[in-house]
């Protein structure tokens, strides 16, 4: 099961990510069981994946919040799809383009995750862990590399917000992603939410304390 990305059409791509049954266990999920691969081209690689991200209510048209939830984790969570995220480091590839695609992020939020009030299956949860692990692990050092400082800085403008969601799984994966991005800034941000009224949720809170202490996975 492949897609060529150079030939496909937006809606060709679509279909090849959401058209399937979703599995809970990821041996079963389709992707692993159909040895699935597309074949990127860099620009429309991030093109594609921006038009995801911004338009969730279109896609709610043809598929479930599960069905995107697992195509969402086939595309930026460490699967064979990975490449996709991949683009928002790539320096070949304009600027504005990539920061468009993390300043898009949280509309797939407001427009799928949330519509469930666990998000989605844990989605909400996990979906900034995907996008900033390559901070926590070392993939990327803002430190010594310009460009991973700029995305670095991209993704805590996006992430700071969504603290501001009434929904808790939408504070709880954006407090996930603060702390797996180790923004310099993110310990700040994190104080101020814990002082405000914005965590209603006991869960929330507590999960916060916790990111502040550096226990988030």
């Amino acid at each position: 099961m492949k897609l060529d990305l150079r030939t496909a059409s937006y809606d060709e791509f679509v279909d090849f990510v959401f058209d399937h049954y979703p599995e809970d266990e990821i041996n079963d999920k389709w992707y692993w069981k159909s040895h699935a691969e597309i074949e990127v081209e860099p620009r429309r690689a991030l093109d594609y994946l921006t038009r995801v991200f911004l338009s969730g209510t279109d896609l709610l048209q043809k598929y479930t919040p599960r069905q995107i939830a697992e195509g969402l984790e086939y595309l930026i969570g460490g699967g064979p799809a990975s490449d996709f995220l991949d683009q928002v480091w790539n320096a070949e590839i304009p600027w504005p383009d990539r920061q468009r695609c993390i300043f898009a992020i949280p509309k797939i939020y407001a427009d799928v995750l949330e519509t469930d009030p666990d998000g989605v299956g844990g989605c909400a949860y996990m979906l900034w862990d995907w996008v900033a692990f390559g901070y926590d692990c070392g993939n990327y050092d803002p430190k010594t590399d310009a460009e991973a400082a700029r995305v670095q800085d991209a993704m805590f403008t996006a992430l700071t917000p969504m603290l501001q969601s009434a929904h808790p799984e939408t504070q709880v994966g954006a407090l996930h992603g603060l702390g797996h991005l180790h923004h310099r800034d993110g310990a700040r941000v994190m104080r101020e939410f814990l002082g405000s009224d914005r965590p209603a949720d006991p869960r929330v809170r507590e999960y916060a304390a916790k990111v502040l202490e550096g226990h988030f996975l």
